[in-house]
């Protein structure tokens, strides 16, 4: 067994690791919160199941021998940050 040394950091892969587990599992709290709130006039959807949607449209690039499309959005609601805060808190108990 290793031990860990005193003020030894933990990899980048880690923590990115740690975030995008952290931000899954809380989408998914939010998306099964969406399923008993599933009106989307009532309080309790927006920022459970919404939220907000930052990010870029898709752009397509015509190079005439390829074609690509860039663009993405992060789909960021209360669950999903308070996942990534959890998945935090537990990555720097580990």
């Amino acid at each position: 067994m290793v031990k860990k040394r005193r003020g030894e950091r933990k990899a980048i892969g880690f923590w990115l690791l740690v975030l995008i587990i952290g931000a899954l599992i809380g989408s998914i709290v939010g998306e099964i919160i969406g399923l008993f709130f599933h009106d989307e006039d009532s309080f309790l959807h927006k920022p459970f199941v919404a939220g907000i949607r930052p990010g870029f449209e898709p752009k397509t690039f015509n190079l005439y021998i390829l074609d690509f499309t860039i663009g993405f959005h992060i789909k960021l609601s209360i669950t999903t940050l308070a996942g990534l805060i959890v998945a935090v808190y537990l990555g720097k108990l580990f």
